[in-house]
């Protein structure tokens, strides 16, 4: 009996430790704040760089439009473009080709 004693009482020190040692190494991995965490927020700052770099693309290419639209830059030729596709015109000189026909197969024409 006192042998049991002495052995449960020497054994306490090291289960608490080895369990504290466990509940560390879970929560390492696991936690909040652990590996799989840091991977997760790896991965989804990866996915905003890559939002971030069509935005950023996006935003120089409407820049470039503006530039091209200032007054000390403008360019008469992109002007009257720009206009005629906005207003839906076309240039007398320019020839207009249909996409479709309007027509469909049903109406037999």
């Amino acid at each position: 009996m006192i042998r049991i004693k002495k052995f449960l009482r020497a054994m306490i020190w090291p289960t608490l430790l080895v369990g504290l040692i466990v509940y560390f190494g879970v929560n390492a991995m696991r936690g909040s704040r652990g590996l799989r965490a840091q991977a997760a927020d790896h991965a989804l700052y990866m996915q905003a760089l890559a939002l971030q770099t069509r935005i950023n693309a996006k935003r120089d290419f409407w820049q470039s439009r503006v530039d091209a639209m200032r007054d000390d830059n403008i360019q008469a030729d992109m002007l009257n473009q720009r206009t005629r596709a906005v207003l839906n015109l076309a240039n007398p000189d320019d020839l207009v080709v249909p996409l479709h026909s309007g027509l469909t197969a049903s109406s037999g024409q």
